[in-house]
């Protein structure tokens, strides 16, 4: 039996929350966490044998994934995420800079300074790496919170978050030069109590 569903807080998965628990049994305890903490929470119960399941963005559970490759954790279920006020339908996690330039603008070799969203430090490590090694040379910067506002600020050249409307994007001045995520939501739990695909 579930001890309890963990639900994220966030406003922006509140939709996706109830299109996943219409699935699950009803009358189950269920706890709110904001989205990034519940993949931590459900190892955390999983590790004093609490059987949990979890509800969150797939961005934030791979980028748990990469943090803790040896968590135990597996998707459950994947619910395609499908908003038409999306810039690219979903929740996109993407490399960020000024507008009228490109990655190409900015020289190979200067260092160049990446605000990353604090939520997605491993998935924004793992591109960049790929960058570096042809390169490229990046001091990150760890931003809580918006970072869009940080290249206007000067703290940062450029910048890696999700995306969703595009709007405060575009008010920051920026431009996307590059898709690195695209994150449908997601039901994670422990291999511990589940297989992957089986959430009863």
């Amino acid at each position: 039996m579930i001890a309890f569903i963990l639900a994220p807080a966030n406003k922006s998965l509140k939709a996706y929350s109830r299109i996943a628990l219409e699935g699950l049994p009803a009358g189950l305890d269920i706890l709110e966490f904001r989205g990034e903490d519940i993949p931590l929470a459900i190892y955390s119960l999983a590790s004093m044998n609490k059987k949990a399941i979890g509800l969150t963005g797939e961005d934030i559970f791979r980028d748990f994934l990469l943090k803790k490759r040896k968590s135990g954790l597996v998707m459950l279920k994947k619910i395609k995420w499908e908003d038409q006020q999306a810039l690219f339908g979903k929740p996109t996690l993407c490399l960020l800079g000024p507008k009228d330039n490109s990655l190409s603008g900015f020289p190979k070799g200067r260092e160049l300074r990446v605000g990353v969203s604090a939520k997605y430090k491993e998935l924004a490590k793992k591109y960049l790496n790929q960058l570096e090694s042809n390169g490229y040379v990046f001091r990150k910067i760890s931003i809580q919170g918006c970072c869009e506002t940080a290249v206007k600020a000067g703290l940062a050249d450029l910048v890696i978050d999700v995306v969703y409307t595009g709007e405060s994007m575009m008010q920051a001045g920026l431009d996307v030069y590059d898709r690195i995520f695209s994150s449908d939501f997601v039901i994670i739990g422990s291999e511990k109590f589940w297989r992957r695909n089986d959430k009863n």
